[in-house]
């Protein structure tokens, strides 16, 4: 190694360290101060269980189980506590850095390394992601990992880089079936990019391999999931406006103003690529390869999701570090021969996301269902015990509520039967609670007060009706976003 490198590998070292403080502190900060997310006490549920059970189940779902495998360890050494459970989100979301810092410092230029992650460190919605116990920061770690780990093998090919690779992308595999996006386009660059293909094709082609065969085992799910739900579709509704594709880049820029400047960089940089191509002055670089690993993979999803219902801001988390490095990119790609204006739009992006961000995750709810479950868990016990009410509560909430109400998580932490998904519900109707599945089965004249919660968007159907028949009348309703807690007298 030459002499002078190790000054500027220092500094590189330095920088990454100091963007490692920020993005903990920021992301640290409210860690506990939401509850627990209906998504996450699922989460936890299936964590709890033996990892033959974890593996079993969710390979029936719509999940693959890398993260509650993980989270199952990582309980078993910190708790259950709303800080233990997403503490480990909260690590592979700071983590995230150190692959975006070096894609950009190594394969595009200082500037855009340090600058993509600011704009990453300051992001409102990855600091939530950081507060909720999902799989989804994992995701954007082996994402920003795997584009690292590829870009480097174009330039420099090597066993280990592979090796590495392909780790990376079975953690996509086996975390969320639709990152399976990033390795598609990975390959796709590799066959239609002739340099590309000349270079690594023999390497690249036993790590395609090896995906195939450990990811083997998973296939008839993955085909079974993408067919299921492009024929029947799934629980989130189509899309039936491009103002989608606008919130989504809203989401990721955290307020319009940012947005908006985005677009313009965006829709310039196209410009003067259409000009490029149409003068034979283009050629495929890194930021090119960056554009294509995020574009067509988030436009392709946006059309399709007209016809089935999928496009969800954190199911496409994993394109944000590639997002971000390319907007960066892009504020130099628009002034080749005047650098310091492209750096100053990048001091300007920057400055914008850090007025916007809003590092306590309780003010944001976006898609999640992060609320205050304790006042609702106190209302109604309250209501059950003082007011003497029947409590009727969705059979989505059976977990929320009980980790609430439990206050030492019994019920979670020493279930008799860990695979009987119900011990939660046969819990609370020991308690004296009902279900929306089950309250006819409540004796309503031993009643003159019945009280339900339910998400504002999956109430309770039929309930109203039944409840009028049987001479109850809506008193009161108090609005707890996203639930509504309805109260009925007679």
């Amino acid at each position: 190694m030459k002499p002078l490198q190790a000054p500027a590998q220092r500094k590189s070292i330095i920088e990454c360290l100091i963007l490692l403080v920020i993005a903990a502190v920021l992301r640290m900060w409210f860690l506990g101060k939401t509850d627990l997310g209906g998504d996450e006490s699922f989460t936890l549920y299936m964590a709890l269980q033996s990892p033959s059970d974890i593996v079993r189940m969710l390979c029936k779902g719509d999940n693959p189980p890398l993260w509650e495998l993980l989270l199952h360890f990582w309980v078993k050494v910190f708790g259950i506590s709303e800080v233990a459970i997403r503490s480990l989100s909260l690590i592979f979301n700071v983590l995230t850095i150190v692959p975006i810092y070096l894609l950009g410092e190594k394969f595009i230029h200082r500037y855009v390394g340090i600058a993509t992650s600011l704009f990453y460190c300051f992001s409102t919605f990855s600091i939530y992601l950081a507060h909720e116990c999902r799989v989804y920061s994992l995701i954007g770690f082996a994402t920003a990992s795997s584009v690292f780990l590829f870009i480097s093998c174009i330039h420099r090919p090597k066993t280990f880089k592979f090796i590495l690779l392909t780790i990376a992308n079975l953690m996509l595999m086996y975390g969320h079936y639709l990152s399976v996006w990033v390795i598609v386009m990975e390959f796709f660059i590799t066959l239609a990019i002739k340099p590309i293909r000349k270079k690594i094709w023999k390497p690249y082609l036993i790590h395609a391999a090896s995906l195939i065969l450990l990811f083997a085992p998973m296939f008839p799910v993955l085909f079974t999931r993408f067919f299921d739900s492009g024929i029947n579709g799934t629980w989130i509704a189509k899309t039936t406006s491009p103002e989608v594709l606008y919130d989504f880049l809203w989401r990721m820029c955290n307020v319009p103003v940012t947005t908006v400047l985005v677009i313009g960089i965006l829709f310039s940089s196209f410009i003067i690529l259409i000009i490029n191509i149409v003068n034979k002055k283009f050629a495929l670089g890194n930021t090119g390869i960056l554009t294509l690993l995020w574009t067509v993979p988030l436009l392709v999803s946006f059309v399709l999701s007209y016809f089935t219902g999928f496009f969800l801001d954190r199911y496409f988390y994993f394109l944000f570090p590639i997002f971000y490095l390319s907007v960066s990119a892009y504020c130099l790609y628009l002034f080749p021969k005047r650098k310091p204006l492209g750096i100053s739009l990048m001091v300007l992006l920057v400055v914008t996301m850090v007025i916007s961000c809003s590092p306590d995750s309780s003010t944001k709810r976006f898609s999640g269902w992060h609320s205050n479950i304790k006042p609702i868990v106190n209302q109604l016990v309250e209501a059950k015990e003082n007011g003497k009410a029947l409590v009727i509560l969705p059979e989505y909430f059976d977990k929320q509520f009980t980790y609430y109400l439990d206050e030492n998580h019994e019920i979670f932490q020493t279930q008799s039967q860990p695979s009987n998904y119900y011990v939660f519900q046969d819990y609370l109707l020991k308690q004296g609670y009902y279900y929306d599945i089950n309250y006819q089965n409540a004796d309503f004249s031993a009643y003159d007060k019945v009280v339900f919660p339910y998400h504002k968007d999956m109430p309770i159907n039929g309930l109203r009706e039944y409840l009028e028949n049987q001479g109850f009348r809506l008193e009161r309703e108090q609005d707890e976003h996203p639930y509504t807690v309805s109260y009925f007298s007679k």
